[in-house]
């Protein structure tokens, strides 16, 4: 036997025999073919679990998996974006969508008085009074005019109209006065001045026999300087007399000037206690025009909230606000017959006319609850009256999203398809 014969079977009796354990770790003595096997069994067991998974969950979860998203839940003729939950029988194909396309208009809107909801806010001058009585509640119907709530500034506003009518009072007599004294004055300083010149005219004569004396001479110069005294004080007195009537006389106003600043004393009272009058109105708030009061945003002791202390419309008509896009608003017209739903409403809907068409273009703001639901999208406003059947029924659910779908003629141009 040779030498490469005799380690050749020393090789293979070596390979043969186990290694002894000497306290080392052997595992990479493992082929590198056994690691690859192993890891690619453990990859192919998870994926077989998984599928075994989603099997069973499909087999259980089915109904509620078969729901699809559809990009536009209305027709387009409403031009709507809101994404809403479909069954797959239900997603309409390109087909179904050109055919809607010139049928009617479906947009979403929302109920409302015919006249809108007013916002009744506190009367200016309130300042940071308070309520102190609130005397309607949600449902009450109140005529134009009539007080809805009283604030606790009233007693002040009244103190301030009992001293206003006190001083329009005085005011009253002082000119009743003034036209009595005048009156009575001025007959007075007549009767002095008939006196008066009934003195004179003695006066006269008297110096005129004086100076017949003095020509015959009999009677003294002194006599004479006396008769001329006592006339031109005569004369002083009965001019002092009618310059005193003057004074009663009537002024540029056709008024004697006394009874004129009393009337205008007067005037000014009468003014002053108006405006306490009106002030009585600055702690009542009343009710703007004829409605029913929809909500009551304060109570008795609060102070009103800046966006106003209560909301009224009138309910008696109601109305639809629509949203309709601005590509199919060319479709929409004046007396086109307009059925809205709701599932609050119930199974029948409401019906109504269009009645009036806006000219702004402005955002949505009636959208889907989806909250991938399109909020910047451009619509015009369309109104809708509701019918008297309709408008009863609508009056209990003022600010109601509804949908609507507006009846369009036939051969109604189909914009904004393509778009």
């Amino acid at each position: 036997m040779t030498s490469s014969e005799t380690n050749s079977g020393t090789e293979d009796r070596s390979a043969k025999l186990p290694l002894l354990d000497n306290g080392k770790d052997h595992s990479s003595l493992k082929p590198p073919s056994t690691r690859k096997r192993s890891w690619l069994v453990q990859v192919l067991t998870v994926f077989a679990v998984l599928i075994v998974g989603a099997i069973v969950g499909m087999y259980f979860q089915g109904p509620a998996l078969r729901a699809v998203f559809e990009w536009t839940s209305l027709e387009p003729g409403a031009g709507a974006r809101q994404p809403i939950a479909l069954p797959v029988d239900r997603v309409p194909s390109a087909q179904r969508v050109a055919e809607m396309a010139t049928g009617d208009v479906v947009a979403l809107g929302r109920l409302q008085p015919k006249a809108g909801i007013v916002s009744v806010a506190l009367p200016q001058g309130a300042g940071d009074a308070r309520l102190d009585q609130v005397l309607v509640t949600e449902g009450d119907i109140v005529a134009e005019g009539e007080v809805l709530a009283v604030l606790d500034s009233l007693p002040l506003y009244e103190a301030a109209l009992t001293s206003a009518e006190s001083t329009l009072a005085i005011r009253r007599a002082v000119l009743a006065q003034t036209r009595v004294q005048i009156a009575a004055t001025e007959a007075e300083l007549r009767a002095q001045i008939r006196g008066a010149e009934a003195t004179v005219s003695a006066s006269e004569r008297e110096l005129a026999r004086v100076r017949s004396l003095i020509e015959r001479g009999v009677a003294t110069q002194a006599t004479l300087e006396a008769a001329i005294r006592a006339n031109d004080n005569a004369r002083a007195d009965l001019d002092r007399l009618r310059a005193s009537l003057a004074r009663y006389q009537p002024g540029p106003g056709g008024e004697q000037v006394d009874v004129a600043v009393a009337s205008a004393d007067l005037a000014a009272a009468e003014a002053a206690a108006e405006q306490a009058r009106s002030d009585l109105d600055r702690a009542r708030v009343l009710a703007p025009r004829d409605g029913t009061i929809i909500e009551v945003a304060a109570r008795t002791g609060e102070r009103p909230p800046a966006n106003g202390l209560l909301q009224m419309g009138d309910t008696a008509q109601m109305e639809a606000e629509l949203e309709v896009f601005q590509i199919m608003a060319p479709r929409v017209a004046v007396g086109q017959n307009v059925s809205l739903v709701s599932g609050v409403l119930g199974a029948e809907p409401l019906t109504g006319t269009v009645a009036r068409i806006g000219t702004l273009v402005g955002r949505q703001s009636v959208t889907a609850e989806d909250p991938a639901a399109n909020t910047d999208a451009r619509v015009l406003l369309v109104n809708v009256a509701l019918d008297e059947a309709s408008s009863i029924r609508a009056a209990r659910y003022i600010n109601l999203e509804v949908v609507a779908r507006i009846s369009v003629a036939e051969g109604s141009p189909s914009e904004g398809l393509e778009q």
